[in-house]
């Protein structure tokens, strides 16, 4: 997730390219620095208190919750899609909940750039009956010691005579690995409504807007601190389209929620 650089490929195709590291300023925290990874890593500091492994808890549930970035209507049997995707949170990473849960290589080095948190990875989708797919996500920050996997089921609910009109259901869950400090997962579960546009016989546009719940579940394993497991549940919004030419899949998503979120898409498919 708290990548200062992204997949490469991933950032190259949806045109979000790595920023200078910024210059420290007053209103920072003093980081907790660990030469051991060359990228932000995950370590609790003793100074991590219940309430920010609560924060924390709670706003990387948000941070790493599965967004396919797209519409409610199924792929249909056999069909398949492969995406690399791009979600970027706004935390604020001076708070002790992020500032207190990670190392970094040097004491400028912060844990994200510009105004959020970019978060790339690969993503899998297939239609495995005519109204259910199934999607997968892996990302792995190669200089740090973490990365996330996770998977998503689809079920599309109502699809009008036309096709134009659909309604779908979806459950998915991330789960954190690498770190020796912490286990942590987010579950969640998705309503989402859509229309799709015929533009021409090779274009097709579809809006989409729906609501997520979710259940974030943290267990620290640090011998530095002794904090509870924290189980966070919270909800967004969320409002996107989905743009297909031809075998292209491209999308834009906005997240509504205590952490709002900004995340593209860009893949192929049939």
């Amino acid at each position: 997730m708290f990548y200062k650089h992204t997949l490469a490929a991933a950032a190259a195709a949806i045109a979000l390219s790595r920023t200078p590291v910024a210059a420290q300023t007053d209103h920072h925290p003093k980081l907790h620095v660990n030469p051991r990874w060359e990228e932000c890593s995950f370590q609790l500091d003793p100074s991590l208190t219940q309430a920010a492994w609560r924060q924390f808890t709670r706003e990387a549930g948000l941070v790493a919750y599965f967004r396919p970035l797209a519409d409610a209507r199924p792929l249909g049997r056999g069909k398949f899609e492969v995406s690399m995707m791009q979600w970027q949170t706004n935390i604020d990473d001076d708070t002790p909940a992020w500032n207190d849960t990670f190392v970094h290589p040097d004491s400028t080095h912060w844990l994200k750039e510009g105004k959020g948190l970019k978060f790339p990875g690969l993503m899998a989708r297939a239609g495995i009956a005519a109204k259910t797919d199934i999607a997968v996500y892996f990302t792995k920050n190669p200089g740090a010691n973490y990365g996330f996997y996770g998977a998503q089921l689809q079920q599309n609910l109502f699809e009008d005579a036309s096709g134009n009109w659909s309604a779908s259901a979806r459950t998915s869950f991330m789960k954190i690995y690498g770190p020796e400090d912490l286990d942590f997962a987010t579950y969640g579960a998705d309503a989402i409504v859509s229309r799709r546009f015929n533009v021409s016989k090779w274009l097709k546009v579809s809006p989409y807007a729906g609501v997520s719940s979710y259940l974030a579940s943290s267990h620290e394993k640090s011998a530095v601190v002794n904090l509870a497991d924290e189980h966070v549940l919270g909800g967004q919004a969320m409002v996107g389209a989905e743009v297909q030419l031809s075998k292209a899949r491209l999308a834009a998503e906005y997240n509504v929620s205590r952490l709002n979120s900004f995340s593209l898409k860009v893949g192929i498919g049939r």
